[in-house]
């Protein structure tokens, strides 16, 4: 294992790169004095272009990966390195995203335009470091510089060595249950604006998926896909009957058994390869048949070219 296997977080930060902040402040803000310290301190990026990536993209899909703590971040050309700088704020940022609660962790991460992957390790790094019993209480309580940097320094936090299956996928996808109705499905697919759903039984298990081309198939019947004029049957109602039975009808009785399904482990190229050889918009990340989460290709595609 060489010694790009064994990056640790802690490798990419520095004391001077960690500031508590005395009082409250705007998200802009306190995005803007990190990014500004990151500048002063590494002085190999340009700042006002930064800036405005950071804050462009947290505007467009929030940072805020859990309860008290954001991780804004930008791709930067020609930066040669992950640079990272912490801001601690124990009266609270208010993020765009007020219902998601004060955030009192600010973590900018600048990745090189180049590495598209590296800012997603970065993530998957701290998301199992900081969701550990405690972790983010005791970061968020730090009244110093020093406090943070030990508190990273004392954790091997390590980098995984390639991007998997579990740091892509959406760990609370949205699912039905086998003994769900029509209507529930119908309500899903047209309030959540997703287009495959995980079928699932009480214990997690996966039992099949459902995707929004059939509630279509639901409301035709097969012989009228092979007919070339629907003119003569324009009159004809499928939908309003499949409506009259939507509380009726049960997912189990009209999802598909067959799923595309990977493990955890499974190397992001392999998911790349198997969206395009299996010509499916989502895929299943399961242990035995227990679903652990889902990847859809839009998301996919956002973290890799735009995260």
């Amino acid at each position: 294992m060489g010694a790009q296997d064994k990056r640790r977080f802690s490798d990419f930060l520095k004391a001077e790169n960690i500031l508590c902040y005395p009082a409250a402040l705007s998200w802009k803000e306190a995005i803007g004095q990190l990014v500004e310290l990151l500048h002063k301190n590494e002085n190999n990026f340009d700042e006002e272009r930064v800036l405005a990536a950071c804050l462009q993209r947290e505007a467009a899909s929030s940072t805020v990966i859990a309860p008290r703590l954001a991780l804004p971040h930008a791709r930067v050309d020609n930066l040669k390195r992950l640079l990272v700088a912490i801001g601690i704020a124990p009266k609270g940022v208010t993020f765009p995203v007020e219902e998601r609660g004060l955030v009192h962790v600010v973590i900018v991460i600048l990745t090189p335009k180049d590495d598209p992957g590296l800012y997603l390790q970065a993530l998957a790094a701290l998301t199992r470091e900081l969701g550990a019993e405690g972790a983010l209480d005791r970061l968020a309580g730090a009244e110093a510089p020093e406090e943070v940097f030990d508190f990273f320094s004392e954790r091997p936090v390590a980098l995984p060595p390639y991007l998997k299956a579990s740091n892509l996928m959406d760990v609370r996808p949205v699912t039905l249950l086998e003994q769900d109705n029509l209507k529930k499905t119908i309500d899903i697919f047209c309030t959540r604006h997703v287009l495959d759903i995980p079928v699932v039984d009480d214990d997690g298990d996966v039992r099949g998926t459902i995707s929004i081309e059939d509630l279509l198939r639901l409301s035709l019947p097969e012989h009228l896909l092979w007919m070339h004029d629907l003119s003569p049957i324009l009159r004809f109602e499928p939908f309003a009957d499949l409506l009259r039975r939507d509380q009726e009808s049960k997912v189990a009785d009209f999802m598909k058994d067959d799923y595309v399904s990977v493990g955890p482990d499974v190397p992001a190229i392999q998911l790349a390869k198997t969206f395009l050889t299996q010509d499916v918009r989502q895929i299943l990340v399961v242990e035995g048949r227990k679903l652990l989460g889902a990847v859809d290709v839009g998301a996919f595609i956002a973290k890799l070219f735009w995260a």
